[in-house]
């Protein structure tokens, strides 16, 4: 049988702390949200020094265990009204807890519970912001799907929204982290939620899958938004990830999106998936081979494995082979109607994602209909990050957004 690599990691290098390269990201991930107060790197260091990355319990309990231990400090403080200290601590918890549950699959006993003590942290954590970070719920076939909106300060003022979300093995909590603070410091409102098939909407409903449409559970939050009186028309819809595949689609029929920011702009996933190695081993061995060769290889890397079949969980699909028949589904939904994004749009990309992403950038580019539209293509030289949606340098990545957007919505905010 052939050796099967799994090239799936999105940096082209580690950090070092740990050997496989997405077990190292996946901790680089969280340390990178020290900027907002929401991982320190003596406890990181702490709990990774204490890991064995082959062990995947090993994983769960040292990140939980340090998750738990950070939080009830967060209580303790909260219990004598530091209020400030509490929240720092609870937004650490809840980072570390999301962690813990990275490298849990579906069937692990810790896999609900890890998830649903990372929200609960971060929610002990809302009411603590002035003006608190007010919780909502997106109604939807039936479902009430969570959500969390930010505004600047309590003035009866309307400003502009940024409408951001996930991708495939984000959380709307850590979308929160990374993008809502720093659009709040700009003088923007912010909002995020679990869409059908991020993490939190398939926690919370098994049937609240992935699919290759969002239009309707998108209307469904754009009237929510709507409603709310701190709301203008200006709305800007930015995507990570997969989420840049979402975002791209629900713009095509949206005519309340304003602005459109892809982080990276994805418009032919098939393409991506012939493109990898993985891709190639799968076209050439029998299917029964296949996921042989798979769950081999996954035994000895327990956070990737955690990604992967997370992933097929999330897309509702039994096994791996069923995953990857439903992935050439997506492709005609955004190549088919890519020129109907007609709104200013920002593509971000990094150089070193490979040359198969830096297509897509481009292809979107040429296709999209938008007049103003602008391609920025991260270095490591220039701008300090090569990691797939800015998580080695937030600051710079938010830098390069808000800018542009400032501009696009003529807009200046002066705290």
């Amino acid at each position: 049988m052939a050796r099967l690599k799994l090239d799936l990691a999105r940096a082209p290098r580690s950090i070092g702390i740990f050997k496989d390269p997405e077990t190292d990201w996946a901790f680089n991930r969280t340390l990178e949200f020290m900027s907002e107060k929401a991982a320190e790197i003596g406890e990181c260091l702490y709990a990774a020094r204490r890991i064995d990355e082959k062990d995947g319990d090993s994983w769960i309990s040292e990140w939980a265990a340090l998750a738990e231990r950070v939080e009830a400090l967060g209580d303790e403080s909260l219990r004598d009204q530091h209020i400030i200290s509490a929240r720092e601590a609870f937004l650490r918890a809840s980072n570390y807890w999301r962690t813990a549950e990275y490298a849990c699959t579906p069937s692990h006993h810790r896999f609900h519970e890890t998830w649903r003590r990372s929200v609960d942290a971060f929610r002990k954590a809302c009411s603590l912001f002035n003006p608190e970070i007010r919780i909502l719920e997106v109604p939807y076939e039936g479902k009430m799907l969570p959500g969390y909106f930010m505004r600047p300060d309590d003035s009866d003022l309307t400003r502009p929204t940024m409408f951001a979300v996930g991708g495939n093995d984000s959380s709307a909590e850590e979308i929160l982290i990374a993008v809502g603070f720093s659009a709040v410091r700009r003088g923007y409102n912010f909002f995020t939620f679990d869409y059908p098939g991020h993490r939190g909407a398939v926690h919370l409903y098994s049937d609240c899958v992935k699919r290759s449409n969002y239009s309707a559970p998108f209307a469904a939050a754009l009237e929510l938004l709507g409603s709310l009186p701190e709301v203008d028309e200006r709305i800007a819809l930015s995507g990570y990830s997969y989420g840049g595949y979402v975002a791209s689609q629900v713009t095509t029929g949206e005519s309340r999106i304003k602005a459109l920011i892809a982080d990276s702009p994805l418009i032919d996933i098939p393409a991506l998936q012939r493109s990898s190695q993985m891709s190639r081993m799968f076209r050439a061995m029998p299917s029964r081979l296949l996921e042989k060769a798979i769950e081999k290889k996954l035994k000895n890397t327990p956070v990737l494995r955690g990604l992967v079949y997370y992933g097929i969980w999330s897309w509702g699909c039994p096994n791996f082979i069923e995953w990857m028949d439903w992935k050439p589904k997506l492709d005609s939904i955004i190549t088919e109607e890519v020129h109907k994004i007609t709104c200013p749009t920002l593509a971000l990309v990094s150089m070193h994602e490979g040359e198969a992403m830096l297509e897509q950038a481009r292809a979107f580019m040429q296709r999209i209909g938008s007049k103003n539209k602008m391609l920025h293509v991260f270095t490591l030289e220039q701008d300090g990050s090569y990691d797939h949606c800015q998580l080695d340098n937030i600051s710079r990545g938010q830098q390069v957004m808000f800018d542009w957007l400032d501009n696009v919505f003529d807009y200046r905010y002066s705290p």
